[in-house]
């Protein structure tokens, strides 16, 4: 009954560990949502300031241009989306060197921006810069478009309006927000309102926005993203630029997997020692009784799950270091788990070899797991197959389950059958 005990808690952890990784994973994917045929409001959310988000922005944006886009909502203020767009048409940089005068020590004011607008300017001239932000650097850059459409006789003109909204925008959240740190219920209101005026004007259904991944959350109904969701319903997507970055797992592809090699060798190794040295008296024995199909299951499983884990580079922990930490898939619990599997394989050989070396001792329990000397390492073949989400590892995996634990439980059920005899 102890043993029992012990199986069911070491089978209903592994259960969790699968059912709580595959929970947790859906669970980070629905942080995205990705664009269909219906989409026309497509949101990007990136962290500021990081050149390897820009240059899939740029990707993404060449990409949506090709199609006939033309309208780019960028997280800045009104008038400097608008100094951006006569930047657009001119051959001097006096513009956006200006700009980037006027931004620097901020999070954009860093020269992988500065490069994203220019290649925007080479490779999409014809895009138009949509500013819905409030009105930072309403003193320098503000004041400056203010008085470039007061020196063109615009004071009437909606540019100048909506200008001088933003000013005011701008100077009421200085004004709030007192940790400085980007966060504010005026901010985003704001934000959203400045975002409907914008899509209403650009003369457009299909646009692209690029926004810190804290606007662009679209389960937070008090952030920008989810006000807009709200409002335009399904027509908006949102993914985070890290996502991207962080890519898939191929679960297929083909090349060296060193976590498979490292399985490998803590399987060899003992089994190896064993073979040489610490058989226990009467296997032989009992192995020329062996079921024919449960050896055919064996042989199979041992070559097919050999060179799957070898071959599947998949199978390797899937980590990136990413400007807002370390990203990975929950599912890595499960591989987590499985290296934990080796290693209770690993005790299980150490108490094995410094048994007495008999029969029973090599087809004992261990940790809760029966016949441990072919239950462990199978099922920390699978969880690395579940974790990977490969089948050819979980087929092989299952194949070796079924010849190599089937034979172990023949061995140790005809063990039990000679104590019984004896006794």
């Amino acid at each position: 009954m102890k043993n029992r005990i012990k199986t069911i808690i070491a089978f209903s952890i592994l259960v969790m560990v699968v059912v709580l990784g595959f929970t947790l994973s859906a669970l980070d994917r629905k942080e995205d949502v990705y664009p269909d045929d219906e989409t026309k409001i497509r949101l990007y959310g990136e962290a500021h300031g990081q050149k390897i988000y820009y240059d899939i922005e740029l990707e993404l944006w060449k990409e949506y241009y090709d199609e006939g886009y033309r309208a780019l909502f960028v997280e800045l203020p009104y008038y400097t989306a608008e100094y951006l767009n006569l930047w657009m048409q001119e051959d001097s940089d006096e513009i956006i060197d200006q700009i980037f005068k006027d931004i620097e020590g901020t999070q954009s004011g860093n020269e992988y921006y500065y490069e994203f607008f220019h290649e925007i300017k080479e490779e999409c001239p014809q895009t138009v810069f949509y500013g819905t932000d409030v009105g930072h650097q309403y003193d320098v850059t503000g004041a400056r478009y203010l008085s470039y459409l007061a020196d063109n006789d615009l004071q009437e003109s909606d540019n100048y309006r909506l200008a001088e909204e933003c000013v005011e925008q701008g100077k009421e959240y200085r004004s709030e927000d007192s940790l400085h740190n980007g966060i504010s219920p005026i901010r985003e209101s704001y934000m959203v309102s400045n975002f409907i005026n914008a899509y209403n004007r650009c003369g457009t259904d299909k646009i692209m926005g690029i926004y810190g991944s804290y606007h662009t959350d679209l389960d937070n109904p008090n952030l920008m993203a989810g006000r807009l969701k709200s409002y335009y319903g399904d027509i908006l997507s949102s993914i985070r630029i890290s996502t991207l970055v962080f890519g898939v797992n191929r679960p297929y592809r083909f090349g060296f997997c060193i976590t498979g090699f490292v399985f490998l060798l803590m399987l060899f190794i003992p089994n190896i020692y064993w073979g040489v040295k610490a058989k226990p008296e009467g296997y032989d024995e009992i192995a020329q009784n062996e079921n024919r199909i449960l050896l055919l299951f064996e042989r199979t499983g041992e070559v097919t799950v050999t060179c799957a884990l070898l071959i599947f580079p998949a199978l390797n922990p899937y980590l990136k270091r990413l400007p807002e930490g370390v990203y990975f898939d929950w599912k890595i619990i499960m591989c987590i788990a499985a290296l934990i599997l080796m290693i209770l394989y690993e005790c299980y050989w150490i108490r094995y070899f410094r048994s007495e070396r008999t029969l029973k001792d090599q087809y004992s329990s261990f940790a809760g797991f029966p016949v441990a000397g072919a239950t462990l390492p199978v099922i920390a073949v699978i969880l690395l197959g579940l974790y990977s989400m490969n089948l050819v590892v979980i087929i092989s995996g299952v194949i070796l389950g079924i010849g190599h634990i089937g034979i172990h439980l023949m061995h140790s059920n005809y063990d039990t059958q000679i104590h019984w005899e004896m006794f």
